[in-house]
């Protein structure tokens, strides 16, 4: 990793903390998080590879069938209906902004390896501690296992397009079971 990596990740880390500790009601003031997570590699000059393509579309959706579905019965998914708010927050707030910078960003400076795979899914759990120390979701800290299967996407695709599918059908799949990615 070189010192424009570690800087966004610190940058994004240390936000994170801030914007946790303040524990704002407003969500507004949350929304400078995937702000920062978007524009940080775009300030650097680094091109993060989104291409939408059927074939990358498919194989993305493949993987989230295979892998959310048994997910979903094991640990107790409900229906319920989605909001279009969730969908939009879930897509443009998180999933979407989180996958530009870990993926788009990270992974791809750090190399395409699996090596980078394990480093970045790593990362992208530890910055899921400031939401469990405040907030007291410690299982959060287990978003490492989704994020390899989303590092691995953009293994095998060099596209985010993939892996923000993937992420965003997990989060909405976790939000309807008992053990939320």
């Amino acid at each position: 990793m070189n010192v424009k990596t570690v800087s966004g990740y610190i940058a994004v880390l240390s936000l994170s903390f801030f914007l946790y500790s303040m524990k704002p009601t407003n969500t507004l003031f949350y929304s400078s998080l995937p702000v920062v997570m978007v524009m940080f590699p775009i300030l650097v000059g680094h091109k993060v590879k989104l291409k939408f393509s059927v074939q990358d579309l498919f194989f993305g959706i493949g993987v989230s069938v295979a892998v959310l579905v048994p997910y979903y019965f094991i640990f107790g998914g409900t229906i319920r209906t989605l909001s279009t708010y969730l969908i939009i927050y879930q897509l443009f707030s998180i999933s979407f902004p989180e996958e530009f910078f870990f993926r788009g960003f990270l992974q791809d400076s750090s190399g395409r390896t699996y090596q980078s795979v394990l480093l970045i899914s790593l990362l992208f759990a530890l910055a899921q501690v400031p939401r469990a120390f405040f907030f007291n979701e410690w299982i959060s800290l287990l978003s490492f296992f989704p994020s390899l299967v989303a590092g691995w996407l953009y293994l095998k695709t060099d596209n985010i397009f993939p892996g923000t599918l993937f992420h965003f059908l997990a989060n909405l799949v976790g939000h309807y079971t008992t053990l939320p990615f």
